[in-house]
């Protein structure tokens, strides 16, 4: 799909050097992904936090690890 936009120039290619992009649409497109990814870290780090991150116990570590098929 494509998009008219007005883009400050001089910041596009300041970001195009910091993501090593080298057209105008790989730029905003990297830059796009860069602050949704920052943002899902964001989030991550939140539930981390405040403990909402659901983690595996002891018991469930050790059955997630057992192996699925019969040795030998």
């Amino acid at each position: 799909m494509k998009t008219t936009i007005d883009v400050d120039r001089q910041l596009a290619d300041e970001v195009a050097e910091i993501l090593g992009t080298e057209t105008l649409k790989d730029t905003v497109n990297a830059a796009l992904f860069e602050v949704r990814r920052a943002e899902l870290r964001r989030r991550l780090a939140a539930r981390v936090r405040n403990g909402t991150l659901p983690v595996p116990t002891i018991a469930e570590l050790r059955r997630m690890r057992a192996p699925t098929v019969p040795a030998g």
